[in-house]
């Protein structure tokens, strides 16, 4: 078995290049206690599609967390609200244009956004927001 870099890491440097990104900082599986970023792989079945032949269409589900500021006021909404729609926009445009994130051993078909940004949970000054996607690939 070929040994590369791991799915998610492609993920991470793929969301890194994203120009609406704040503080570029991107973790994984961990948000702090202040405003931040985070890839959280989602359980789930990795085939996508199989066909008669024995080859598959496999799928990496994960959801684009963060932490943003969060008041009650509605320019803060909107800003947080904005972000996302932004992303699913920057998503969408590289598909078209074929801008997917670098495999290691597999090639990669496009990223489904099936969910679009919400706001998740909120505590007093941080409301975390999420985005469930999944990248297709060979």
């Amino acid at each position: 078995m070929q040994q590369g870099k791991p799915i998610i890491e492609s993920i991470r440097n793929y969301i890194l290049t994203c120009p609406f990104l704040k503080d570029g900082k991107v973790n994984i599986d961990y948000l702090p206690d202040e405003m931040a970023y985070s890839i959280d792989p989602i359980g789930g079945d990795p085939i996508y599609r199989r066909y008669v032949d024995g080859s598959a269409l496999r799928q990496f589900q994960f959801a684009l967390t963060s932490k943003e500021a969060y008041d009650g006021d509605a320019r803060t909404g909107i800003e947080n609200s904005g972000f996302y729609q932004f992303l699913q926009e920057w998503i969408d445009e590289n598909n078209l244009k074929d801008v997917l994130p670098e495999l290691d051993g597999h090639t990669p078909v496009r990223i489904d956004i099936q969910t679009s940004g919400y706001l998740f949970s909120m505590d007093s000054e941080l409301g975390r927001y999420q985005i469930q996607c999944r990248l297709i690939y060979r």
